[in-house]
């Protein structure tokens, strides 16, 4: 039984304090009814002392009373405000009960002369988009508005236009106040209650009801709007997650632990790959064949985000499984393009650079399936593009053959890799980079290692592009041959 109390007091507890994605909305509009309070304690001091000094034609005694309550009232709020730093889900009740009796109190005091008083708290409810509290707070302000409206008939301003008195009748204000003069001329106190009611209060509260309802369904609509913007919110925020886990996977899928074989003196090899979005199209690879052989791959796919993410995965595990069955690098894209052939609805594509060298004697089988051309480095030589012929891209068409070809590396030779996010990057005129530009950057540094190399290209292109949005993927791979042995000078004198 107490467990079903506890379960029921819970509830309700919840319910009043509104949904969790309500919180951050109520803290800043506490913060702004507690700012607002200060404004009215401000203005009930600044009414106490025209009214001392003869401004407003009122008995200071019917205004000092209520307004050191309203005062009062005021600094217990902020207080409370204070000491809960805004937070808490009763804070809101607080503060709408606030506002209604200090503004019923300057009403009572002014009566017709600020009718708005009676809306504002209902407007300043609608901020923390709770209907329970708009309608809490209109019911709350019909009742205490028409309390300030009695009170005021007797003890503040009186309208003459709501006085009823039959022609000819004089009003005599012996002390100066005209409440006075209209009491001296016969007006009761009932009759005056019963004027203000009728004229006065039932007109001001039929357009408060019209503010009500707007602010009702102005706090309908604007709850809805919050949660439509939490969900969109959440749903980004999972996006987002997401797709930082395919980049965490996707960067794990790349060889990134460098020097990449620190056992082996005879090369050197440096690889980086930057999506223009959280995950991307392009790859690179390598990996040891057998101790005498590296294959290299550098591959771009067709489109941006997850779909070319995964058609990249798809591609770089069929490429590595064909490449470590020995075959030769036209065979591999071959056998790799008829089975991305295969089961390919969407009709995505990629291109892709390969190439095996043989590390004993620097030579180098590759093969090319529409990619960009490699640029080579002969020793104290400079950076040049090596136009090699292209075959079509892998996944294009079903039984597209790929021809090879061979480059001997002397010891000093360099490789450079990429994709077409590097030649292709546009500043903010549309201008490209361009792979003269390309050039240009890897012969500034043509005595470093691969990644000093690699850096200096992306400062180029960061340079060039400089506020443009990075349009593609950037992936660059350089290879620095460095062996000499026997087995490559007889190659070479064959």
């Amino acid at each position: 039984m107490k467990e079903k109390e506890n379960r029921f007091f819970v509830n309700i507890r919840n319910k009043l304090a509104g949904d969790e994605i309500f919180h951050e909305t109520e803290v800043h509009a506490n913060r702004l009814g507690a700012m607002i309070l200060v404004v009215s304690g401000i203005i009930l001091l600044i009414i106490m002392i025209l009214t001392a000094v003869g401004v407003f034609p009122l008995p200071f005694e019917s205004v000092f009373s209520p307004s050191v309550q309203a005062i009062v009232e005021i600094l217990i709020l902020i207080i409370l405000c204070h000491a809960v730093k805004y937070d808490s889900w009763w804070l809101k009740y607080a503060l709408m009960i606030g506002f209604v009796f200090v503004y019923a109190r300057l009403d009572s005091m002014l009566t017709h002369k600020v009718p708005i008083l009676m809306v504002l708290p209902v407007v300043l409810s609608s901020r923390y988009f709770s209907k329970n509290l708009t309608r809490f707070t209109s019911v709350l302000s019909t009742a205490a508005f028409l309390f300030s409206a009695i009170w005021g008939a007797t003890h503040g301003f009186i309208n003459l236009n709501i006085v009823t008195m039959e022609k000819g009748t004089e009003m005599i204000a012996t002390g100066g106040f005209l409440g006075e003069a209209v009491r001296n001329a016969g007006v009761s106190d009932g009759m005056l209650i019963l004027n203000t009611v009728l004229y006065d209060y039932l007109p001001r509260w039929l357009m408060f009801s019209v503010t009500a309802i707007i602010s009702s369904n102005i706090v309908h609509r604007g709850r809805e709007m919050v949660i439509t913007q939490h969900e969109k919110d959440v749903k980004n925020a999972r996006i987002e997650y997401e797709l930082n886990l395919a980049n965490a996977i996707q960067t794990d899928m790349l060889p990134n632990i460098f020097p990449a074989f620190p056992e082996r003196n005879e090369f050197d090899l440096y690889a980086s790959m930057a999506p223009a979005k959280e995950v991307g199209g392009d790859f690179y690879d390598y990996f040891l064949i057998d101790d005498d052989h590296l294959c290299m791959v550098i591959a771009d796919v067709s489109g941006k985000g997850v779909p070319a993410a995964l058609f990249m995965m798809a591609s770089k595990i069929i490429i590595a499984n064909n490449a470590k069955m020995n075959k030769s690098p036209a065979q591999i894209l071959t056998d790799t393009n008829e089975a991305i052939c295969s089961n390919n609805r969407e009709e995505m594509f990629v291109t892709v650079w390969l190439g095996i060298l043989e590390i004993s004697t620097g030579k180098l089988t590759a093969a090319n399936a529409g990619h960009e051309y490699p640029a080579i480095r002969s020793p104290g030589g400079r950076y040049e593009l090596y136009k090699d012929k292209h075959g079509f891209v892998i996944g294009g068409m079903s039984g597209a053959q790929y021809r090879e070809y061979e480059i001997i590396l002397e010891p000093g030779s360099e490789l450079f890799l990429y994709t077409d996010g590097v030649p292709e990057a546009t500043d903010s005129n549309g201008n490209m980079f361009g792979t003269e530009r390309m050039l240009e950057a890897l012969n500034e540094v043509s005595s470093s290692g691969p990644s000093s190399k690699l850096n200096r290209v992306k400062e180029a292109v960061k340079e060039y592009v400089k506020d443009a949005e990075q349009f593609d993927d950037l992936t660059m791979l350089c290879l620095e041959y460095k062996k000499k042995t026997d087995k490559q000078s007889e190659l070479k004198n064959e």
